[in-house]
């Protein structure tokens, strides 16, 4: 039989240590023995190299025969748990062995150890539950709590040194808690670089609750197998006897480490730490000191978020009783530089050093904080670069080109915008708290080269370096964000509240304003209807009866200054009913009806024949469009109006021919005049080939009493194009004019499509 180990011999350096694929060493330690089977015929296929220390078999006797054959009572206790979840704390006994069950692919592993426990004392979990609760009880926080579980630890296993390690973001390690022997040196509060312990460690520290090796110096045992060309590595990341990596074997010795012992604390299923057990000599623990071990990390695991709950509620309290005090003062009637002096709670309600307000171009400070001139710069940088309305960071010069600037009194910061950040913040800062970091050796030396150029693996310097780290604040805690956060959306919703109040009195004033400026309008249009036209009839009668009564005795002066005066009441006359219809358009009275433009159309035709006649005039009018929102009367007067403009305004000698057709257009490709861009407009073009204008004029021509030519050539009020326009408005349309003086003229109605 030719037997082979498959042992991993790749070449591990520092260097490539994060690709290190350790959880298929090939090899195990030897504090115990390795057994892979076929859990149906019970077939070994693997084995360790040091069977005959633990069932005096060696490998070729025991190698592709079933274990019923080679240890028929030891099959016997195993066989009924291989199809079984199996904890490496609860071992199946047989005689002086333990032995643990693991499933591996089609392959169930089982790790043998000698037995090391006389007997169980069946007090002891109840013992350890007691201190448990002990701790609790003495625990005023997590620190403590850690505390005490590494002083527990090392009373129940008996290293010389036990840590709580707590990983950070970034997976760098701190000693948080520490028991050691009084002659050791303390390790409390020292950093270790993430690269100490790389991530497929980490990985397996979630799948192996403990990790121990009793002896650093131990020589690994190879894994053998029957060579017939199908040999695979054998997956060990559930087995606790896996040989260790190289590297971390070397990085202990460095240290002194003679035995180690790593215990995972979980906390929602991501590592938050371990405990870390050094003994300076090899150190062999029975199951029952291993069980007790694990049992203090699953205690911790599930005490940590308690313990960070309680101590976030202890802050949340204070916070909120300073929020509520805000709140209060924020409905209060007094303006912003009445009610800052009174928001005392301001920088406690998120433990701040300064607080800036900026609202309607004013600056309010509370505290220590940056200059005016860096706060308008911070201001303005947040404006352009941060979208949301919340930023917030402690260390500002990471995020903001400016900040190490202001890191003094702005190393950290809660930014909360009130609209626009530029017009409208709130900005809570916190002073820059320098302080040194203490390194377990400097950790951008993790590796470094010998003369020859090979690279160290690992460190063996674990001398203290202290990092000093600027432009950092304290970290910003939920509770004091959320308070923040609350604070600046009730002072936002105020100041809206307060606009919206003085809005409303405006827009009050400005309506009483306008209903007494409607009121005079209609005291206007009641003198322009009533007062104005009876003088103008008495003017216009009494000249006619000076006419009749003097007969021929009259000089032909005379009849010509009563034939002036009668002219000039008649134009005044016209004026007066012009005034009158452009203020009556103002009614919301006119009730619209569907109706054709057609049918309006030739009436107004029919109306104005006569003086088509009477200059040889052609008016052309295709098919209108029908069922439209009017006011029949008003369109009338719209279409008149125009009309009979194109036959006034020819030019002499020529008849005048006037066209009207129309076509439908989307409001968003109507560019002269501002409609709805989702609507659709009915386009009436009236065309003429009259006198014209210059396209100057084109909006000119629609201002009330605004007339392009003298009277004495063209009778006309210059109300005429300001009716038409504000018909157009009341129906939701609009006008345009363009001209050509010379050619002719066209007008544009839009009237939305129903």
């Amino acid at each position: 039989m030719n037997i082979i180990d498959i042992v991993n011999r790749q070449v591990l350096t520092i260097e490539n240590c994060e690709s290190e694929p350790i959880h298929i060493p090939g090899s195990i330690q030897p504090h115990g023995m390795l057994l892979a089977l076929f859990p149906d015929s019970g077939e070994i296929r693997y084995c360790s190299a040091n069977t005959i220390q633990f069932i005096d078999k060696q490998p070729i006797e025991i190698l592709g025969q079933p274990l019923s054959a080679i240890c028929p009572t030891l099959w016997e206790k195993v066989q009924p748990s291989l199809d079984k979840e199996n904890s490496p704390f609860h071992p199946v006994v047989a005689g002086g062995l333990q032995i643990t069950i693991h499933e591996s692919g089609e392959f169930r592993i089982l790790t043998i150890e000698k037995r090391k426990d006389q007997e169980n004392d069946p007090d002891y979990a109840f013992d350890q539950t007691k201190g448990f609760i002990g701790y609790l009880e003495r625990s005023r926080s997590l620190k403590e709590l850690c505390q005490n579980i590494a002083v527990e630890t090392a009373r129940i296993t008996g290293f010389d040194r036990v840590m709580i390690y707590r990983f950070d973001k970034a997976y760098n390690g701190e000693v948080f808690a520490e028991s050691r022997r009084e002659d050791l040196p303390p390790y409390l509060d020292l950093h270790y670089p993430h690269t100490d312990i790389p991530a497929q460690a980490r990985e397996l520290y979630l799948r192996n609750l403990l990790r121990f090796i009793p002896d650093v110096q131990y020589e690994p045992v190879p894994l053998l197998t029957m060579a017939n060309g199908q040999e695979q590595q054998l997956d060990l990341s559930d087995v606790t006897l896996r040989s260790v990596s190289p590297i971390h074997i070397q990085y202990l010795k460095n240290m002194g480490v003679g035995a180690s012992m790593s215990v995972s604390i979980i906390l929602e299923g991501k590592l938050w730490g371990l405990i870390t057990c050094h003994h300076y000599s090899p150190l062999y623990l029975s199951a029952q000191q291993k069980k007790a071990a694990l049992l203090q990390g699953h205690f911790l695991s599930s005490q940590i978020r308690v313990q960070q709950v309680a101590e976030e509620h202890a802050i949340n309290v204070n916070v909120e009783a300073h929020l509520q005090q805000l709140l209060n003062r924020i409905d209060q009637d007094e303006d912003l530089s009445q009610k800052f002096d009174q928001f005392t709670s301001l920088l406690s309600v998120t433990n701040a050093t300064g607080v800036v307000i900026l609202h309607e171009g004013k600056i309010y400070e509370k505290g220590l904080v940056p200059s005016r001139d860096k706060v308008l710069g911070l201001i303005r940088w947040v404006g352009n670069h941060v979208k949301s309305s919340l930023f917030s960071t402690n260390n500002l010069s990471k995020r903001y080109p400016e900040g190490a600037a202001m890191s003094k009194y702005g190393s950290g910061l809660i930014f909360h915008a009130m609209g626009k950040p530029t017009d409208s913040c709130v900005i809570w800062f916190r002073e820059e708290l320098e302080h040194a970091v203490k390194w377990a050796g400097r950790p951008d030396t993790a590796v470094q080269k010998d003369p020859a150029g090979k690279p160290l693996s690992p460190r063996k310097s674990f001398e203290i370096w202290k990092e000093i780290v600027k432009n950092q604040s304290a970290a910003w805690r939920a509770s004091e964000i959320n308070a923040a956060i609350r604070f600046a959306t009730s002072l936002q919703n105020h100041f809206h509240l307060t606009y919206l109040r003085n809005e409303e009195n405006r827009l009050r004033v400005l309506n009483e304003r306008l209903q007494q400026a409607n009121q005079e309008l209609s005291n206007i249009n009641w003198i322009t209807s009533h007062d104005l036209k009876e003088p103008l009839r008495k003017i216009q009668l009494m000249s006619s009866r000076i006419v009749y009564e003097g007969g021929d005795s009259l000089s032909e002066t005379i009849k010509v200054h009563i034939e002036k005066i009668n002219n000039s009441a008649s134009r005044m006359q016209h004026l007066v009913d012009d005034i009158l219809s452009y203020s009556l358009l103002n009614n919301r009275n006119n009730m619209f009806t569907l109706g054709d433009l057609g049918p309006i159309i030739a009436e107004v035709k029919a109306e104005l024949e006569e003086e088509l006649l009477e200059k040889n005039g052609l008016l052309s009018i295709q098919e209108m469009p029908q069922s439209l929102r009017l006011v029949t009367h008003q369109i009338g007067q719209l279409f008149t109006n125009l009309i009979s403009n194109s036959i006034k305004f020819a030019q002499p000698g020529v008849p005048p021919e006037i066209y009207i057709n129309y076509h439908v257009e989307k409001g968003r490709d109507i560019l002269e005049v501002a409609l709805p861009a989702d609507k659709n407009f009915y386009c009436v073009r009236i065309s003429d080939n009259g006198i014209g204008f210059e396209s100057r004029y084109n909006e000119k021509i629609f201002d009330i009493f605004y007339k392009l030519h003298d009277r004495n050539t063209y009778a006309g009020t210059g109300i005429g194009l300001a009716i038409c326009k504000k018909i157009l408005e009341n129906h939701q349309g609009a006008i345009t004019a363009s001209g050509d003086a010379g050619k002719g003229a066209i007008f544009r109605i839009y009237l939305p499509v129903e």
